[in-house]
């Protein structure tokens, strides 16, 4: 699934594109106010003023390629319109999806050719997990080899804490702490060629607002398959969870996502699956890749997070007789975007 991103500016894209809208420019030079001239006898005498020039009227081309990626724009975007936003087609293509809490190592170069990179299992832990850290070095001998973490808001850091294993590999394991919570920076030392050297990485660590505790049996209304979820609120207010839907053999199918207003305690919120996103399939499904998410109240604010007591839940079989086949409708602002897309693509 090629998202469009309407999030961002749409002129920003087309100036970082090189283009500014068409427009017919006028080009008029300010009329001189009549000079007078003087004869060689003497007399003054007026001078015509010039005729006003006529309008030029400039007309800009879209440039070939420019169209062609308003083409591409306008495909993605009409594809996208076929379903829901809050069920969208997932394929194995969608790896930032499939695995939204994936940790990218980033190796860096040291000098004499060697590296060095801090591995760790994901991005974002919630309590009361511990934080695995491994430190890979290629190419350079090292010792006093630690690691510590520093909340990038207080300053504050933990103990640094010493890391074990081969001349290749390091590792140490940070035991959770209740008090953390918000955006860290994981700081692994070392000593190399009488050097000390500091390697820094972010992630982020939450204690959870709230937690989905079971998934229900899933009901039809309309062309939506219906799929009631648990959550033990801790802290009320608006909750977005997002979830991928797969087949019994993994195979994705549909991302799901609500937003609702959540009180404190145990209450239900409803994932729903239009009929499109399901390829036929009927069951059983696997519902996981669970992000809970509590969003900012004021401005400022920081968004906070929810887990899952479970990586995933199985949902039984699904009668698709259940549910109609009605098309999809966008509504008249999404029409418009993707008329206008066409339009930049030369397509209307």
């Amino acid at each position: 699934m090629k998202k469009v991103l309407w999030l961002l500016s749409l002129s920003a894209m087309l100036a970082g594109l090189g283009y500014f809208w068409p427009h017919q420019a006028a080009i008029e030079p300010v009329a001189e106010t009549p000079a007078k001239a003087t004869p060689s006898d003497g007399t003054t005498a007026e001078k015509k003023p010039q005729a006003k020039p006529a309008h030029i009227n400039v007309t800009e081309k879209i440039p070939e390629p420019v169209t062609e990626s308003f083409k591409l724009l306008a495909s993605a975007y009409a594809a996208e319109l076929n379903t829901p936003p809050y069920s969208r087609p997932l394929s194995i293509d969608d790896e930032h999806l499939l695995q939204p809490n994936q940790y990218i190592v980033q190796t860096v170069p040291l000098q004499g050719g060697a590296s060095a990179a801090i591995v760790l299992p994901k991005y974002r832990f919630s309590y009361p997990e511990a934080v695995p850290v491994t430190l890979q070095v290629s190419g350079l001998q090292v010792s006093d080899v630690s690691v510590r973490l520093q909340h990038e808001a207080s300053m504050e850091h933990t103990e640094s804490k010493a890391m074990q294993g081969t001349p290749e590999h390091y590792t140490a394991t940070l035991d959770a702490d209740d008090s953390w919570n918000g955006s860290f920076e994981v700081q692994v030392s070392f000593s190399a060629s009488g050097q000390q050297q500091v390697l820094k990485t972010g992630i982020e660590y939450y204690n959870p607002v709230a937690t989905v505790t079971a998934v229900g049996e899933p009901f039809g209304i309309g062309s939506d398959m219906h799929i009631p979820v648990q959550i033990d609120v801790r802290q009320s207010g608006f909750y977005r969870l997002r979830a991928n839907l797969y087949t019994e053999q993994r195979q994705p199918l549909a991302l799901l996502t609500t937003t609702e207003k959540l009180s404190e305690g145990e209450t239900e919120i409803t994932l729903k699956a239009f009929k499109a996103v399901l390829r036929q399939h009927s069951g059983p499904f696997i519902i996981g890749t669970f992000i809970l998410e509590k969003r900012p109240a004021v401005p400022g604010e920081l968004t906070q997070y929810g887990d899952s007591e479970q990586a995933q839940y199985q949902i039984d079989y699904f009668s698709l007789d259940q549910l109609t086949d009605e098309t999809w409708q966008p509504d008249e602002q999404e029409r418009q975007r993707l008329q206008f897309l066409q339009q930049m693509a030369g397509q209307q």
